[in-house]
């Protein structure tokens, strides 16, 4: 992954904004242009989603919605930092397992995968921009090295008051630039810019993850890869806690806290997500019960019941909707 050379900020090119629309959650991850996302459906019903993202010559802005909770898994592309700005009440996201209150501001390298956990129906700014330039701003406007201001860690907080004002400029700067000829890419640009630098100046770091934190997280990503291992024969409980070394509770309490759900339930959902993907994208000569066979679902009728609750159409739909 890196900025295609249409977006190098060697140059100063036409603002390209554009907004699309999704009705599966892993298109909707791929709406997004220049990162390597999957997402994983957890609530129930027909999806709905939605990206409006703005390309300026080194940096991108966009703001995304989904109408459910999603588990996504995440990387900006290469040479890139970016800033996750949640327009949400307490808890309604985490990043890995640390739930956010609402003054937190995500901060990540481009090119390191991350997981966020996203409650439905609110909004998520984000920007992503060329670290190199990014940097320059930052040494000629506030005298400072970037790479010392990013030690404040990968959540910092701001004001609510504070915070709100920057989801507000964030959505100026992406209204500003559906109007064409009202101002430069570079000068949106430097808007950005100027807005992030204030943004590392002000904040303040949070408490680093907890050792404990970081071990639920770890336990769900290895749990989730013993469900990819051999997708036709899905581990039940007792088969995991032994590869885990968790007693029973143990293993409920880790995948609750980090995903709210509990183990079954979280396994079901991954699994659904697999086959649906497949559906979307398999030939036409793909039968319906082979992908539920291939990923270990044996009881067909139920099979379709679960299918049908979480993403709101039956199996047979999906195939038709991904062609």
């Amino acid at each position: 992954m890196r900025t295609p050379a249409l977006f190098s900020a060697d140059a100063v090119r036409p603002v390209l904004l554009r907004h699309t629309q999704a009705r599966d959650a892993d298109e909707h991850a791929h709406n997004l242009s220049q990162w390597d996302q999957r997402y994983d459906q957890l609530s129930s019903g027909a999806f709905e989603g939605s990206v409006t993202e703005l390309w300026l010559p080194g940096s991108q802005i966009f703001v995304e919605r989904a109408n459910r909770r999603l588990r996504q898994t995440c990387a900006a592309w290469r040479e890139s930092v970016w800033f996750g700005v949640p327009a949400a009440e307490d808890g309604q996201m985490a990043l890995g397992s640390r739930k956010l209150g609402a003054e937190a501001v995500c901060v990540r390298d481009g090119g390191a995968e991350f997981e966020l956990m996203t409650e439905a129906d609110f909004d998520l700014y984000g920007i992503v921009v060329d670290r190199a330039a990014f940097a320059a701003h930052v040494e000629q406007h506030a005298r400072q090295d970037l790479d010392r201001l990013l030690r404040l860690g990968d959540v910092i907080s701001l004001p609510l008051m504070q915070k709100a004002g920057l989801c507000a400029a964030l959505a100026n700067i992406l209204d500003d630039a559906r109007c064409p000829g009202e101002e430069d890419p570079l000068a949106l640009q430097a808007r950005i810019f100027t807005l992030l630098t204030g943004l590392l100046q002000q904040a303040h770091g949070g408490e680093p993850p907890r050792r404990a934190q970081l071990g639920r997280q770890q336990t769900v990503q290895r749990l989730r890869e013993l469900l990819l291992q051999d997708p036709a024969s899905p581990p039940g409980i007792p088969e995991l806690c032994e590869r885990l070394h968790l007693s029973r509770r143990a293993l409920q309490n880790c995948v609750e806290e980090v995903t709210g759900m509990a183990p079954l339930a979280f396994m079901r959902s991954i699994r659904l997500n697999a086959v649906r993907r497949e559906l979307r994208r398999g030939g036409p000569a793909q039968s319906v019960s082979q992908v539920a066979y291939d990923w270990g679902f044996t009881h067909l009728s139920q099979f379709a019941r679960d299918y049908r609750q979480l993403f709101g159409e039956l199996p047979s739909e999906s195939r038709l909707g991904g062609h």
